[in-house]
């Protein structure tokens, strides 16, 4: 199954030639860089837990098959991360975006192209720390001590059927989420203009900041409303009427949508904004005592938004709303608890970007190739079952030898 989707990636990416024209700013390197570039692709697919398994299971294993060339001891992979090329490979994860939207893999759900954006804590230690480290101080059985660790910021596309991470940005040291997320912003919208039209947000991005560099290139977004925005809450909750204007059931929840618009009272955002709150009754079944029970529980959602309700009902800004719980369901879950993103491969600014976009590359292959095998096949097999296979393919020479 490894070699399948290798074979893979070259012929629908070229990923060798892609990787090929990274630069490399070492001067007479021991360790070729496409070396490097295979042996992390393999990192990820087999989804192994450190860098110092990579070196031991490819000594003995598929290694050298796989990467032409013996496998670099953990220290020289190490060392190699913290020089890798950033922009090159966000740019190869925007052809990536390219060839998937061409396919028309990549589609718009209900009208619009979605994108979240969402924080994720990464790499906390009491020990290990650099310069660009968050530090706070926390209580450990009654002692005070120092944690240092990094913060990131994630953009992912969303739709139908796919979901494509784009691209990743570090918090600096003492650095807010909304400033790295301005910058992660700024940066997918000039080299992606058209990538999305509707960003989705958690309670920390109803910022005006935020708001008016979405609104300058023409995009809206779609934020949860909390405490943060109080003014904008409290003006929303007085407005409201009492009884909700749309009500309609998906699944086994009902929405019952409350919805005001052109609301003033956010005096940092010049524009007017629209306010949807959504009260959803799920129906649920437990046994007690031998005997089915039926419960209903009951959450409130409020969202902010630039959308129009003339452009956008507000079951649509609902659907929207809850479309962000997938980049912590299928995106930062996926990736800590299948892909081991949250280990500490080498603790370096340089290597722990790199390494996430040269993850989301290899999460792209990943699930371009499970949706090109034939339904046949595919039916019915967990994709965690996918990459037992992968694994064992590589892990293979090792009990074959034994």
């Amino acid at each position: 199954m490894l070699s399948r989707i290798l074979a893979y990636a070259e012929k629908i990416f070229g990923l060798s030639a892609e990787l090929g024209f990274l630069g490399d700013a070492r001067e007479k390197p021991e360790i070729p860089l496409g070396v490097f570039h295979r042996a992390m692709l393999l990192l990820w697919l087999c989804r192994l837990p450190s860098l110092l398994a990579l070196e031991q299971t490819g000594r003995r294993g598929s290694g050298r098959r796989f990467l032409r060339h013996p496998m670099p001891c953990a220290d020289q992979i190490a060392n190699i991360s913290e020089g890798l090329d950033l922009a090159g490979l966000r740019a190869i994860l925007g052809r990536v975006y390219q060839r998937l939207n061409r396919n028309k893999v990549l589609r718009a759900f209900r009208g619009h192209r979605l994108a979240v954006v969402d924080g994720h804590e990464i790499n906390a230690s009491y020990h290990r720390h650099c310069p660009q480290c968050q530090i706070r101080r926390i209580t450990v059985n009654g002692k005070k001590r120092i944690q240092y660790y990094h913060r990131a910021v994630i953009l992912q596309l969303v739709g139908p059927g796919f979901r494509l991470l784009l691209d990743f940005e570090l918090l600096g040291p003492h650095e807010d989420e909304g400033s790295a997320a301005l910058r992660l912003i700024e940066r997918v919208i000039e080299a992606h203009p058209r990538a999305f039209d509707i960003l989705l947000g958690d309670g920390l991005y109803p910022q005006a900041r935020i708001f008016k560099l979405l609104r300058r290139h023409g995009k809206h977004a779609i934020a949860v409303l909390k405490d943060e925005r109080r003014d904008v809450l409290v003006d929303a909750r007085a407005l409201f009427p009492p009884r909700p204007r749309h009500t309609f059931t998906r699944g086994q929840t009902t929405f019952r949508l409350w919805d005001v618009e052109h609301l003033t009272s956010w005096e940092s955002f010049p524009e007017k904004v629209r306010v949807v709150r959504s009260v959803e009754t799920t129906a649920r079944g437990k046994r007690v005592n031998g005997k089915r029970v039926r419960t209903e529980q009951v959450t409130e959602w409020i969202w902010v938004t630039t959308l129009p309700a003339a452009e956008v009902p507000a079951d649509t800004i609902a659907v929207f709303g809850h479309e962000r719980w997938r980049i912590e369901n299928e995106g930062f879950n996926e990736l800590c608890n299948a892909w081991n993103a949250d280990h500490y491969f080498h603790h370096h600014p340089v290597s722990i970007t790199g390494l996430w976009l040269l993850l989301f590359i290899a999460h792209a292959i990943f699930h371009c190739f499970l949706r090109n095998i034939k339904p046949c096949q595919r039916q019915g097999m967990p994709i965690y079952l996918w990459a037992m296979l992968i694994l064992a393919e590589y892990l293979a020479p090792l009990f074959s030898s034994a």
